[in-house]
């Protein structure tokens, strides 16, 4: 059965407490072992951080710093389908992150999924990798990466039964597939509404892998493409946001936006002047 496996989502006019409300609901008081506050990240200032009985953490809240009135609520592994139905039933949001995944448990379920993860890789020209010792200690786990870091999205294929944490349970043949969809733009709220099977749609291979691994059709639903700012833009958005106020003024002096770009450009070019004449 497809789940969700770990849900980051942003959201304004959100209070901390309600954020933390959604993690109680889904963890319980057993669930949360520690309550830790402290520096956030992603340029947020303040972080909650939610530890279980193992030391495992599951759950996160983020606020302040340069995010001004927005809010950032992370949580993963058992806990988040639960997180993510109180999450969705209570709380307008954007979804910037979301895995999906899928578990297999029988003999030779690892080896049947690679050929047909290798088949995808090779039909859609997929960027990927391999983690763990396939060679010489197969026994100790092998996981198969589909796309790269910095795609929107990314598929996991690996031997859940063979990690350490998971041993005593004596499951060897328990195999996990999983999709990282990490939406752009417009999209963050369309996946916001999207069930599990639903993220299988991002791309055209994860499409094709979860038809072939997972006898599912699914609808498209692009997640985009990952937007880096240039250079320029972030000088350009800077120059707005300290000067916006003084161009606005020149803008009703002067009565146009063409003349008011030939006056920035007359000063440049006098700026530029005055320099090379000091240097001369």
């Amino acid at each position: 059965m497809l789940r969700f496996d770990a849900y980051t989502a942003t959201a304004t006019g959100v209070k901390t407490d309600d954020f933390m409300q959604v993690l109680m609901d889904a963890g319980g008081l057993a669930g949360m072992t520690k309550i830790v506050q402290g520096a956030g990240h992603h340029t947020f200032a303040n972080r909650i951080s939610v530890t279980d009985g193992t030391g495992t953490q599951w759950g996160s809240v983020s606020w302040g710093g340069r995010q001004a009135d927005r809010l950032m609520i992370e949580v993963k592994g058992e806990r988040t389908p639960k997180a993510v139905e109180a999450l969705r039933s209570r709380f307008e949001h954007r979804c910037t992150r979301g895995d999906v995944c899928a578990d297999f448990d029988a003999p030779r379920a690892f080896q049947r999924l690679y050929r047909q993860c290798r088949q995808v890789k090779k039909a859609h020209r997929v960027i990927g990798a391999k983690a763990g010792d396939w060679d010489d200690f197969p026994e100790k786990g092998r996981t198969m990466y589909l796309g790269a870091k910095t795609s929107p999205v990314r598929a996991r294929l690996y031997e859940k039964g063979l990690q350490p944490e998971y041993a005593h349970l004596n499951r060897p043949d328990w195999v996990r597939l999983e999709l990282q969809v990490r939406p752009a733009k417009d999209a963050k709220s369309t996946f916001a509404a999207l069930e599990p099977a639903d993220f299988w749609g991002a791309s055209r291979w994860s499409r094709d892998l979860a038809a072939m691994a997972l006898q599912n059709h699914v609808d498209p639903h692009p997640a985009g493409t990952m937007y880096r700012e240039s250079d320029t833009d972030r000088a350009i958005r800077f120059m707005c946001r300290q000067y916006g106020a003084h161009l606005m003024s020149l803008f009703a002096d002067l009565g146009s936006w063409e003349c008011v770009g030939l006056t920035l450009r007359d000063k440049i070019h006098e700026e530029a002047a005055a320099k090379q004449r000091g240097m001369q």
